[in-house]
């Protein structure tokens, strides 16, 4: 993952997409944890989401291809 990517929050199957925290990645911060803007405030509390978030926790929505 790189800057800029989208990404979501990972295992959300069957639950209602505008419920799913969606953020964009804003740093990478090595061993594998990386700094997430979350585009709603709201719904990424909700889920208790902070924006320090591990790599397991995130799937990839769309890359920032250079």
């Amino acid at each position: 993952m790189k800057i800029g990517d989208l990404v979501k929050l990972k295992g959300f199957k069957s639950t209602d997409p505008n419920d799913i925290p969606h953020g964009l990645i804003a740093a990478d911060l090595g061993l594998n944890k990386y700094k997430v803007r979350w585009l709603d405030e709201e719904i990424a509390s909700r889920w208790a989401m902070s924006a320090i978030v591990s790599i397991e926790k995130l799937e990839l929505i769309n890359s920032n291809a250079d």
